[in-house]
């Protein structure tokens, strides 16, 4: 087939079948190359309507995302192709890469559905469709994406405004590295959730009990479990938490919070004491097979130990704040644990104080996680005993009471 018999020309590609015969069904995106012609593959049989997802959208996309490396003006450059710009290229720098990822899904998911499309260009990123993804995101909502050959499926019942001002930023990032790398004009201003649509901060706290539950829970997930007594023995922030590494962040009695290589911001990663029960669990640090996603883990956790919703993993950090106020911890120590200089989440909160705190000296502290500690592993034995959990061949978790 030659270019002008295709059923689709966009720029300089076209849509073709491969003239030696392969792939005879499969529509091709074509382009010339000198004398040659270069074939790539749409691993469609359909060229299909704008929207559908077939041979002609991936023709489109290519052509944008091609067309994307070089400068373009915001009324002709295509938003989409700049996410993958921004994974690709800023990728290894980003905290939570897998958050930024399932942020530009809704964000594509949201253009789909949307009279913008996902040829939406840059310019077009009014106030009146930032509106429109809000309402969207804060509703029953759901979508299909492909990305990276697998196919993507949501179903949500609505999220907190909270999470749709994490989708703006991370578009606002991939914006801005756009135009850092002059492909477009300044980045367009996103406008954020208005803070009234945002919820007050989460101030829920766990149980002992409960929290027993959950490490127990986690039995059968060695790198969970760690990662959650982590959390209790320290209230690390749970992102810095993942990133921990026993081998160049800990040092006996002590150990540097801040993730190795990680960025240096407003939120501080201290050191801090360890405490002798998790120094244990750091001497074992398990180095396996980990879950696929800590995401889904926690929310199977949450419906399976009739947690509430809000029951999210910074919330063991709120609760070991809570017992070391309980408990008469000096606030510039609990400051310093927590590395945070936010009010709400602290008693004392100066610079001057966090600095000056030595890790070595901070007496009430150890033994507040100590005695924390203790009484988690207690309620996690209890609970061991009064539950059975089954791993079926397709491992899928059953909880049954023991029988007394």
């Amino acid at each position: 087939m030659s270019r002008e018999t295709s059923p689709l020309i966009v720029g300089d590609f076209w849509l073709d079948k491969r003239r030696d015969g392969k792939s005879p069904d499969i529509w091709q995106i074509a382009t010339a190359s000198g004398r040659t012609i270069v074939y790539r593959s749409t691993k469609c049989r359909d060229v299909g309507q704008p929207g559908d997802g077939f041979a002609g959208d991936k023709l489109r996309e290519h052509e944008a995302a091609s067309r994307s490396k070089q400068k373009q003006g915001n009324d002709q450059a295509e938003l989409v192709p700049h996410l993958f710009h921004y994974l690709r290229e800023h990728g290894p720098d980003i905290h939570r890469i897998d958050t930024v990822k399932s942020s530009f899904r809704a964000w594509i998911g949201f253009f789909q559905q949307d009279e913008v499309t996902t040829g939406v260009r840059v310019a077009e990123m009014t106030k009146g469709v930032i509106a429109r993804f809000r309402r969207w995101r804060m509703s029953p909502h759901g979508w299909k994406v492909e990305w990276g050959g697998k196919l993507y499926e949501h179903n949500s019942k609505g999220v907190s405004g909270e999470a749709v001002q994490r989708n703006i930023e991370d578009l606002r990032a991939a914006l801005n590295h756009a135009a850092g790398e002059n492909r477009i004009d300044a980045a367009p201003k996103i406008p954020s959730v208005d803070k009234k649509l945002r919820s007050k901060p989460r101030r829920l706290v766990l149980t002992p009990m409960q929290i027993g539950a959950i490490v127990a829970y986690a039995d059968h997930e060695p790198d969970v479990q760690a990662w959650i007594r982590l959390m209790i023995g320290t209230a690390v922030r749970p992102d810095a938490g993942l990133a921990f590494d026993p081998a160049a962040q800990w040092r006996g009695a002590i150990a540097d919070m801040h993730p190795v290589g990680a960025p240096i911001t407003n939120k501080r990663n201290p050191i801090i004491p360890v405490i002798e029960p998790l120094q244990a669990v750091l001497k074992a640090w398990p180095d396996g097979p980990k879950v696929k996603s800590r995401k889904i883990w926690w929310r199977t956790m949450r419906s399976k130990l009739g947690l509430p919703e809000k029951v999210i993993p910074k919330t063991i950090r709120h609760t070991v704040a809570s017992h070391l106020r309980n408990s008469g911890v000096p606030g510039e120590q609990i400051s310093h644990l927590l590395g945070h200089k936010d009010k709400d989440d602290t008693l004392e909160a100066t610079s001057e104080i966090y600095a000056h705190v030595d890790p070595l000296k901070m007496a009430a502290t150890v033994r507040a996680l100590t005695k924390f500690w203790k009484m988690v592993e207690r309620e996690a034995v209890k609970w061991r005993a009064d539950h059975l959990l089954t791993i079926t061949d397709d491992n899928n978790k059953i909880l049954t009471p023991r029988k007394g």
